[in-house]
């Protein structure tokens, strides 16, 4: 499908879902920056900057579980479910699902900021392939963090090309939120999120029809 379609879809699912959705927004948001401003990543002291990454790495991973509940919110609006603000924390309840949120992001974290350092293509390739991650853990709890993590890979292959485009189509968007010094931030990332579990939505119902019966 042309993003344009994962686009419209998302537009239309957020109709009267958008307080919600600027809700989880703003909530994500004022913790990161809690977490953010709180370090010196400026500073030219190597041993400084070397224990503030630290820090924001080891937080980032810690409060993996706010980022995962962000992904289910945007999935359930995807789905036409009645979205809940419970769910941007509902993993800090069950030490399962905070073991499989810190065990993710703690992954895909070191390896997406291995892999751009030393080269783009690599690593915006590791990005698109386990992108998907948290929504299947939505819809699979049994399956654990790498479990979930093979299955990206299988459902994202021969398709990455298509979300990579979908992230592109959104490069206006994001000059947009640079123009208004990042106050549209808060309305594009619903849209872009919904547009993504979209895209998820109709992979998985392409990778479930392939699936042997019984």
């Amino acid at each position: 499908m042309q993003s344009s379609v994962y686009k419209q879809y998302a537009l239309r699912m957020l109709s009267g879902k958008w307080g919600i959705s600027l809700l989880v927004v703003l909530t994500v948001m004022v913790i990161q920056a809690m977490i953010t401003t709180r370090l010196d990543l400026s500073t030219n002291d190597p041993e400084v900057l070397l224990t503030s990454v630290a820090l924001l790495y080891g937080a980032t991973v810690l409060l993996a579980p706010i980022e995962l509940g962000k992904n289910w919110v945007f999935l359930q609006v995807a789905k036409d479910e009645k979205p809940t603000f419970g769910l941007l924390i509902e993993s800090f309840g069950s030490l399962k699902d905070y073991s499989r949120a810190v065990v993710y992001y703690a992954v895909f974290y070191l390896g997406l900021n291995v892999l751009m350092l030393f080269l783009i293509v690599p690593g915006v390739w590791f990005y698109l392939t386990y992108r998907i991650v948290p929504f299947i853990m939505r819809d699979n709890p049994d399956l654990s963090a790498f479990q979930a993590m093979r299955k990206s890979r299988q459902m994202m292959k021969g398709h990455k090309q298509t979300m990579l485009k979908l992230f592109a189509s959104f490069i206006g968007w994001y000059a947009l939120v640079l123009l208004t010094g990042g106050l549209a931030y808060i309305f594009v990332t619903p849209y872009l999120q919904t547009a993504i579990s979209g895209l998820y939505l109709e992979l998985n119902a392409s990778y479930q029809a392939k699936q042997p019966v019984g």
